[in-house]
């Protein structure tokens, strides 16, 4: 019960009303400490409201309906599709029934009317207040009970992606049941990442057994349990993970969280491979046999070429400064700024150390040709003979001459690239002003290109400051506002024309970045407001 003692303050409620006499009142009239709120935000419209709950995710709202730009209703409405168990309480000035209906088929939670009483306004938010209490205790009730069974359908579900990665796994029973679990659509999108937790140094192979399974149990209460894709060990026990792609490819930012908590827990520099993004579970040993193609050639690769071998000794207190000099120069490969500050500081560093000429030539070999791979791997360049040359100019030098011949070849890979990306850049922007209409995604134009998503999402920021998926929807809903204000095409049809066959997903993107309808927009333009 929410009235016992022992319970924490754990709630967080959002206010919502254009009017900030109303807002401010009720943020300083009630007893939020006794009713166990811990936070308590005030948003003046519907488009800042929005932007609290994605960022603070408030388990309680308390709104007004009537509100410039967009309705209380039209907030709930567009988050209802995001979050459905937020409690809510509408506030309205307008005893009518119409809003009564369209509030309950909103589930919301309670309806008031102005001007507020504030133990009606306190009771009501101590019902929700209530509610999330019983139901958090049924959740929690409801773990213990299933954890047993849990442990049972985790290892089905592992196997179930085993097979149905190497291509063993067809259309069935099992299939139907792993969709309806997810709440997947079998025709929708899918990618795998391969995750390499990172070097340690341990030997023990207890100690590496039992990182693999903190890894992989980090990575399943942050994708499995949000439904954002699924964990599973492949056969030669990676840790691989099917990602569901969304409209918004998130993915990869979801990634860049993972990698920061692995970073902080592991004391090591994780990464991911990315396989292709494909269409349909049933497709998505495809991806899997991309990222795999992609790991073992960039092993073989570095294997074959980096032979050279050294008497670590007392050098062995450098590796750690080494492997933090290594992990930042792949992370910037994209930056050749960055690039070289870091090898100058990295140069710097062997100076402090004292390394042998040997042990620096080594270190000068691997920096450099980690910088290789991880630029044409990318592009999809095979090895070439600039590594071997790299091999031969290091042959005998000191520490200070590895350095310069070092800073040489990393100056070579990027002799004439300005040109050639902004070439690259400017061919795909002209692909999606001409086709806008088309399935456009960074993976389709990728593959038209002859380069990976992640390489094109790259060069894409870097050259235009903006990331391409972005700019596609940009673009798309430039061209939808004027067709709006120059045809008299119905929305539908329009809606096709720049790329959305859903009409009313094309129409939340249009209210997301215009503020208003496409119909709205319309009426506006064409009566010259």
């Amino acid at each position: 019960m929410c009235g016992d003692k022992t319970s924490k303050i754990k709630y967080r409620i959002l206010i919502v009303d254009d009017e900030k006499m109303i807002r401010l009142g009720i943020k300083n009239a009630m007893l939020w400490e006794k009713m166990h709120i811990a936070e308590v935000y005030t948003a003046s419209c519907a488009r800042e409201a929005a932007e609290l709950i994605r960022k603070y995710q408030p388990e309680i709202m308390v709104t007004d309906i009537s509100m410039t730009e967009m309705s209380g209703l039209e907030l709930i409405e567009q988050i209802r599709r995001e979050n459905k168990e937020m409690r809510v309480i509408v506030l309205t000035g307008y005893d009518r029934f119409e809003y009564a209906r369209q509030a309950l088929q909103l589930r919301v939670h309670d309806f008031l009317l102005k001007p507020i009483d504030e133990s009606e306004l306190q009771k009501s938010i101590m019902e929700q207040v209530n509610w999330l209490e019983r139901h958090r205790m049924k959740q929690e009730s409801s773990m213990t009970l299933s954890r047993a069974q849990g442990v049972r359908q985790q290892v089905e579900l592992e196997e179930f992606m085993r097979s149905l990665v190497l291509g063993r796994e067809d259309s069935g029973e099992r299939t139907e049941v792993f969709l309806k679990e997810f709440h997947f659509q079998e025709s929708g999108e899918m990618r795998i990442g391969i995750l390499i937790p990172g070097v340690t140094g341990e030997e023990d192979p207890d100690s590496e057994g039992f990182r693999l399974q903190t890894v992989k149990h980090i990575c399943i209460g942050m994708i499995d349990e949000k439904k954002r894709g699924i964990t599973f060990l492949d056969e030669k026990s990676r840790i691989a993970i099917a990602f569901f792609c969304d409209e918004g490819r998130k993915e990869e930012e979801l990634v860049e969280q993972l990698m920061a908590i692995l970073t902080d827990e592991l004391e090591t520099k994780p990464r991911v491979i990315w396989g292709s993004v494909k269409k349909g579970i049933n497709n998505l040993w495809i991806s899997y046999n991309d990222a795999v193609f992609t790991l073992e050639h960039e092993r073989e690769e570095f294997e074959k070429l980096c032979t050279m071998n050294w008497n670590r000794k007392g050098e062995d207190i450098f590796q750690d400064v080494f492997r933090e000099f290594r992990n930042a120069l792949v992370c910037n490969v994209g930056d050749k700024e960055k690039i070289f500050h870091i090898f100058e500081r990295f140069s710097v560093a062997m100076e402090s150390y004292n390394l042998s000429a040997k042990y620096a030539r080594s270190c000068c070999f691997e920096l450099a040709s980690s910088v290789y791979f991880a630029r044409f791997s990318d592009t999809g360049s095979s090895a070439d003979e600039k590594l071997s040359v790299l091999m031969q100019a290091l042959s005998g030098a000191d520490r200070g001459r590895a350095c310069q011949v070092t800073a040489m070849f990393l100056e070579s890979l990027f002799e004439g690239e300005d040109g050639e990306v902004h070439e690259l850049i400017g061919r795909v922007k002209r692909r999606i002003h001409e086709n806008l209409a088309d399935d456009l995604t960074v993976t389709s134009l990728a593959e038209q290109y002859y380069v990976t998503p992640n390489y094109l999402s790259r060069l894409f920021k870097r050259v235009t400051g903006e990331g391409c998926n972005e700019y596609i929807v940009r673009k798309r809903i430039e061209q939808a506002k004027s067709l709006l204000a120059t045809t008299t095409l119905k929305v539908g049809e329009i809606s096709i024309m720049v790329g959305y066959h859903d009409m009313n997903y094309f129409s939340l993107a249009f209210k997301k970045h215009i503020g208003m309808s496409p119909m709205k927009y319309r009426e506006q333009v064409q009566n010259g407001r």
